[in-house]
């Protein structure tokens, strides 16, 4: 990381040096908040992965965002080995200890590894937010004075078996008052939703469209062409691979296309920004290495005056979704954020965090939300994602 997000926190005198003493996985299985009709990947979408961190006899509360193979197994083995070189080390040197963890899985690459240092990262911020008495976004940089502010929000929908079931599923969520929605259709299928929609309820309200990597770059460019006339505020990863960064930046010249929950550093996000490859950045917290990698990837962003939506699975693991939105509270009013089409459970967690159909306002202290224990947790692994 740079100089600049090497957090220390000596500025806050009465936060004595505390030791790691534990972190624990917390394998989730948080229900996925069915809609009407009942969407598909319910049960894949009803996992979660928390990462438990004690220090000083205080506990702070992160999360992975287990997407490779849709299986938690590599992240919880990663843990276990960052464990291994953070334990007994002060909480409050949150830089030095992330980049402790990011040197010892040097070789590992992207993905996995940044996604476990994600959840150990986050918790940490966690534990010194309470330690503190402040929320996380105070404690981030110079503006995070006074209250948080209201970002706005977006739900994500999964995926329907034909038009006809999304159409009753968004027609649903527009007369609760949602106004800004994210489908996930397939290729084959996404074109013919959209139309349906547009025809049905308008353009009243925002329409995404995420293709989850489906296309070529000739049919991404056919389906740019298409679905220009029905006004997306973006395409979401429309062409395989998801680097592909010379066709996204050939697609986003047709179109907003927006990216970002499959790039993992600083410097995969700074290539993107020398291209013009994107018109909306998807960072997703609890993948690319956490808060301190979130700090700096949403800094270049801004500097690079592009726009920051973030990235959450809308799978009800909400502890993710709450750490961006402290980031972005601070360093970007104008953000929005993925979220599942509901509120937090106040079953599964205590929190902080107030929501309304279109807006997210986090509080403290910490990260101001924590899972209820005990955690539901899994008793079989998720089924294989199938996106295209």
């Amino acid at each position: 990381m740079s100089r600049k997000s090497e957090y220390r926190f000596e500025k806050f005198g009465f936060l004595a040096p505390t030791m790691i003493e534990d972190i624990q996985v917390r394998r989730g299985s948080i229900p996925l908040s069915e809609t009407v009709p009942p969407q598909l990947w319910v049960a894949e979408w009803s996992n979660q992965l928390f990462v438990k961190l004690t220090a000083g006899g205080i506990v702070g509360w992160g999360e992975v965002l287990p997407a490779a193979g849709n299986t938690g197994e590599p992240y919880v083995a990663m843990i276990e080995r960052l464990t291994e070189g953070v334990r007994g080390g002060n909480e409050s040197e949150i830089g030095s200890l992330w980049k402790t963890m990011r040197r010892i899985s040097f070789t590992g690459g992207y993905g996995i590894t940044t996604g476990a240092i994600s959840g150990i990262d986050i918790a940490l911020w966690d534990i010194v937010g309470k330690k503190s008495g402040l929320p996380v976004f105070k404690l981030i940089g110079p503006k995070g004075g006074g209250l948080a502010p209201k970002l706005s929000r977006y739900v994500s929908l999964s995926r329907y078996a034909d038009s006809e079931k999304l159409r009753e599923a968004v027609g649903h969520l527009i007369d609760r008052g949602y106004r800004a929605i994210k489908i996930h259709q397939s290729v084959e299928d996404t074109l013919e939703g959209v139309k349906l929609l547009r025809d049905s309820f308008g353009r009243d309200f925002e329409l995404m469209a995420d293709l989850n990597c489906g296309f070529s770059y000739a049919a991404a460019e056919e389906f740019m062409r298409r679905v220009e006339p029905h006004e997306l505020k973006w395409v979401e990863e429309p062409v395989w691979p998801p680097d592909d960064f010379d066709s996204l930046a050939k697609l986003n010249k047709m179109g907003p296309v927006a990216a970002g929950e499959n790039f993992f550093s600083i410097h995969e996000f700074s290539r993107l920004l020398e291209q013009d490859a994107l018109t909306f950045y998807q960072p997703d917290v609890a993948k690319c290495g956490g808060i301190t990698a979130l700090v700096e990837i949403l800094g270049a962003i801004k500097a690079h005056s592009g726009k920051i939506a973030l990235h959450n699975r809308p799978h009800n693991g909400w502890i993710g979704l709450v750490a961006g939105a402290h980031v972005a509270s601070c360093l970007d009013t104008e953000s929005i954020i993925e979220s599942p089409p509901n509120e937090i459970p106040e079953k599964y967690f205590a929190f902080n965090a107030k929501l309304d159909k279109d807006s997210i306002e986090v509080g403290g202290p910490g990260l101001g939300i924590t899972p209820i224990e005990p955690i539901p947790e899994s008793t079989s692994p998720p089924k294989l994602l199938r996106f295209h």
